[in-house]
């Protein structure tokens, strides 16, 4: 099932042709139209719906896995380690892509404590039988609970090396250099169904944790020429160096994708993730969030994750609302996924039953 990405001789494509790639996903993934919101707002709202993108309830993270995995089968490992929060989209969708590809996912899951019942993607982390570790942190450790999850995964890397198996370590929601292919991709697949459709965007929104969706979609945006604003909202706090990341790995696609960097690069200066709607903490839901959730699924028939989209489409309609985002603009909501945190228990999701 080894594929590379030669579907189309199109000017992304061609350029990640000669880079491996599996096929996991059901793309292109449906670009919809949101009517009623549409007319409720005054805005041409529409929806790419990622949440439906393939297996083990898809999500955004599938259009990354599909060039991490084919990495980490061209490097020949068995076994393939990540990492996330006890109710991590990403994990679960890597441990379902490791399933097809007879691959072994190790996560390392971080949280406050264990979790009394299996709940979301938890619970279906056990159905795929990956090795799950919970990774709790003392009040002395809440702020290097990341470092301890590493140092785990790295003694457990080395037993497994040393019983004879090749370990891919895979950083957190995917950032890297590979995984960051899959939305450039993406952003070619967005600009066909667009042309098809003779719809032009003035706004791209989506939900941003680690960086790897956005860095994906503003190289493909660069590549492209195209005049979309990218607007990335924040699901948590950003780190202090997020913007030198992403521009670090900028650089770091263009190695690998063989081209001059000054055509992707990502200058930090340029950077401008929106941090005003991620609530009080990263997972933790809030009013404005659990708002976004109810009105999808009550005006379009639409579930939001609780982690990641209903932040960001709380912060998409305030400034629709507040007119940050004018009266008749065309607006185009990236929909990550995330929808089996949404059986992951009231901490999780809030209140959603209210009026």
């Amino acid at each position: 099932m080894m594929s590379s990405a030669d579907k189309m001789p199109t000017k992304i494509r061609s350029l990640l042709k000669s880079i491996p790639k599996v096929e996991l996903g059901f793309f292109p993934t449906p670009l919809q139209r949101l009517h009623k919101l549409s007319e409720k707002y005054n805005v041409d709202l529409y929806m790419k719906r990622d949440d439906i993108s393939g297996p083990g309830f898809g999500g955004n993270k599938i259009r990354k896995l599909e060039y991490i995995i084919a990495e980490a089968l061209d490097e020949e490992c068995d076994y393939v380690f990540t990492y996330g929060g006890i109710q991590s989209n990403h994990c679960r969708q890597l441990a379902a892509s490791c399933r097809i590809f007879d691959l072994e996912p190790v996560l390392y899951l971080i949280g406050e404590e264990e979790p009394e019942e299996y709940r979301g993607n938890l619970h279906l982390d056990k159905l795929l039988d990956a090795e799950v570790n919970i990774v709790t942190a003392g009040a002395k450790e809440v702020d290097n609970i990341s470092e301890k999850a590493d140092k785990l995964a790295q003694e457990r890397m080395k037993e497994l090396r040393t019983e004879g198996h090749r370990c891919y370590d895979c950083p957190a929601g995917g950032f890297n250099a590979a995984g960051c292919l899959g939305f450039i991709e993406a952003f070619e697949e967005l600009m066909e169904q667009t042309d098809e459709q003779d719809i032009e965007l003035d706004y791209l929104a989506h939900a941003n944790g680690t960086g790897g969706t956005y860095t994906g979609l503003e190289i493909g945006r660069k590549l492209l020429s195209s005049e979309i604003k990218i607007l990335p909202f924040s699901v948590g706090t950003l780190s202090e160096d997020f913007e030198e990341k992403v521009s670090r790995m900028s650089k770091s696609v263009a190695d690998k994708l063989d081209i001059d960097e000054e055509d992707v690069m990502i200058d930090a200066e340029e950077i401008n993730v929106e941090t005003r709607y991620s609530g009080p903490d990263y997972g933790v839901p809030y009013t404005a969030s659990e708002e976004a959730m109810k009105e999808l699924a009550r005006e379009e028939g639409i579930f939001l994750g609780p982690t990641y989209t209903s932040k960001a489409m709380a912060g998409v309609l305030d400034r629709i609302k507040n007119g940050e985002i004018e009266e008749g603009s065309t607006v185009l909501f990236w929909h990550t996924g995330g929808t089996p945190a949404v059986f992951a228990g009231k901490d999780f999701v809030g209140d959603i039953y209210g009026p």
